[in-house]
Order: structure tokens, then sequence, then C-alpha cells
């Protein structure tokens, strides 16, 4: 035999060897994404099951699979999921290019869940939840559902379509997040078994509810900080609910504890145990740092309509209502948190309940104020309380 064919031979035998070596690997690493799976789904309370786990290139194939919320009854069934492009980042850690669902259904309590058109992309599965820098939280660059119904035993509940959630994670680890609603509804008359409240609703128009909705926000696992900086809910011939936050110190150890606490909590048996889980969860708590927060309703309808409703049920007139409001808001407020801040609070609903434009409640302290101090001060002087958050509440500003 020539020198080259001898080396031609040994370089086939080579590869053939090499083939054969990496079939195992190829398998390990399709059972070890469905493990990975299976872990960050179960930080987020869903059992994922399966039968087999295999590769096709650089999709995995995961067979006979099989969800369920440890929340809620009931678990939805789905023949193949197919993990799509799946690679090894530089950390270990696998990225999925596609995941896609067209459609499932699972019981909700007395409710039935259905989802349209599920995909994520981009899916993050961590080597090792425990070194994971976010904690095993679910990441994705985009995750998108065309359709959410949830229906009861009357008949349909809630409809959200166009739900989307973007995320982007910037050079220092922080998580920033912005997703939305394009359309939702809310049939209210199946969502409460009072049908005083029920028919009180239906007659001021609101039988059902319509809107969109959008998010904004971020969080840096280094020191928990955690804002958010945009949360618009619009109802439709109602108003617009606007909320923002800001606080520190939730951690992925901080989120880890409060679980642990939270489920001993609930197991515990006795009046001793619930009493130590709870100085436990004060403990907690006490590691929080408050920086912000502000609520604020943009009125488009839902304040004149429930004066009147009001007015209207109990046979007196809208100013009535008004004064007698804003009277008793002011004692009630006065009796612990001091004449300032009643009085303050009085007038901003009195100019809102008479000419409803906009309504809003913040807190701005002048540095951050761990929640230890908040907590003494909401015990021992609710008027300090004020001080120290930089209340305020304005009217139609």
């Amino acid at each position: 035999m020539d020198l080259h064919r001898f080396r031609h031979t040994s370089f086939f035998a080579a590869g053939i060897a090499a083939a054969a070596a990496a079939t195992p690997a190829l398998a390990i690493e399709a059972e070890e994404a469905g493990n990975r799976l299976k872990a960050v789904l179960e930080q987020q309370d869903v059992e994922l099951s399966y039968g087999d786990a295999r590769l096709e290139g650089n999709d995995v194939i995961l067979d006979d699979v099989t969800a369920r919320n440890t929340e809620l009854e009931g678990s939805i069934s789905i023949d193949q999921l197919v993990l799509q492009d799946v690679t090894e980042e530089p950390d270990g850690s696998y990225r999925v290019g596609t995941v896609e669902v067209e459609s499932f259904e699972t019981p909700m309590g007395e409710m039935n869940l259905s989802l349209i058109d599920y995909r994520a992309t981009g899916l993050v599965l961590p080597e090792d939840l425990a070194t994971d820098p976010f904690g095993g939280v679910m990441r994705y660059d985009r995750m998108e559902v065309a359709r959410i119904d949830v229906e009861g035993q009357e008949g349909p509940v809630a409809s959200l379509t166009n739900v989307y959630a973007d995320i982007n994670i910037t050079d220092d680890n922080t998580m920033e997040t912005t997703g939305a609603v394009e359309n939702y509804s809310f049939n209210l008359q199946g969502m409460f078994d009072d049908a005083d409240t029920a028919a009180m609703l239906s007659e001021m128009g609101y039988g059902e509810l319509s809107g969109n909705a959008l998010m904004e926000g971020s969080w840096r696992p280094s020191d928990g900080r955690m804002t958010l900086s945009r949360y618009e809910a619009v109802v439709e011939d109602a108003g617009t609910l606007l909320l923002a936050l800001d606080f520190a110190g939730y951690t992925p150890e901080f989120a880890r504890t409060l679980e642990e606490t939270t489920r001993n909590r609930e197991e515990g048996a006795s009046g001793n145990d619930n009493s130590m889980q709870g100085m436990a969860m004060l403990g907690l708590v006490q590691q929080l740092t408050f920086h912000s927060a502000s609520i604020r309703f943009n009125d488009d309808g839902l304040t004149e309509k429930a004066l009147d409703e009001v007015a209207s049920r109990r046979n007196t007139t809208t100013d009535d209502i008004i004064t007698q409001s804003t009277t008793a808001l002011q004692q009630q407020i006065a009796s612990f948190a001091g004449n300032d801040l009643a009085e303050t609070v009085s007038q901003a609903v009195g100019t809102f309940l008479e000419n409803p434009q906009h309504f809003e409640i913040s807190a701005q302290p002048e540095n951050p104020v761990p929640f230890a101090m908040l907590m003494g001060a909401a015990m021992g002087s609710p008027d300090m309380l004020v001080q120290q958050l930089g209340l305020t509440v304005t009217a139609n500003q």
C-alpha cells in the first residue's frame, strides 16, 4: 500500500470513529437541553416531562411533552416540541433560536385557558441555575402570543390579542423588559358573584371592559434594583391607569429565600411555626430599599358615571356625594396621619371629583429609604412616614 492510499484510508477510518464517538455526546446534549428547559420552567411553577429527547441537525426534538402549572389543575400535552437552532454560548448556557406552539388548552380552576400561536426567540437555558447571575429567571429575546382566551362556565371571561415581551441584557447584566397587550377585553358580568355589583357595572356601561396595556421596566440582579418605569393600562370610555415603582434589594438570593419562606409558612401547621415564619418574612422585607413610586389616573368618563350611579342609588345629588366623601376621607386620614395630609388629600379628591381630569399619588424621597425605617415610622409615627416618603397628592395637574 502506498503512502497516499494509507493516509486516505486512515483519515476515512478516523472519520468513522469520530462519528461513532460523537453519537452518544449528541444524545446527551439533547437530554441536557431538555433537562435545562425543565429546570427553567420549574422556576416558573411549571412541571415539564417528555418521553424522548433527540437531535436533528441543530434542533432538539422533545416527544410526548406534558406541562402542568403546579398552582392549577389540569395539564397540556404536545406530541412534539421542537427547540430550533440550539447553540452553546461562551458561558456554557444554551440559546434556543425559536420555540413555537400552535395552540393548547388547559383547565384553570373552574375556567379554561386557551392559547394560540406561542413563539419565543432567543430563549436562554443556563448551564446551572445555582450559579446563573439571574437566578434562573426565564429570559429570551422576544416572546409573543397571538391570542389568549379564558372561558368560564357561563361563557367568555377574558381575551387578550397580540401579547408580546422583549428582553434586552445590558453590559452590566441589567435585564430591560418591554411588553404590551395590543387589545384586551374582560367580561365583568362573569367575574362577580354579587348580582348587585354586576347590575351596577352594567348600568354604568361597564359590563365589559376593553383596551390595551404597555409595560417597561428593568431589573439588575447584582443589587436587586427593580424599576417599573412605565405601566399604562387604557380602559376605553373609563380612563388610563399609570404606575411607576423603583426599589432595590430584590436579588436572586432574596427571591429564593422569599420563596422558601413563603412555602414554609404555607406548610406550617402550628401557630408557633406561623409566627416564626412571619418574623422571617419581616426580616426579609427589611433588606429592601425604597426609591420612588407613583400612581396616576387620567379620567375618561369613569368618575362621572360612578358618581351618577351612587347618587341615583342613594337618591341624592352628586354634589352631596362629593361633600360626604371628602369630609369622611379627611376625618379618617387625620386620625392616623395628621391634619396636614388629611386636608391635602381631601382638597385634591374634591377638586378631582368636581372636575374629573387627573389624580396622582406620588412618593419621591430625597434619598432612598430602607423598608425597615418605613415600617418603623408606619407603626410609630405615620406623619413622619409621610415626610420620609416625600408623599404628594395632586389633582388635575
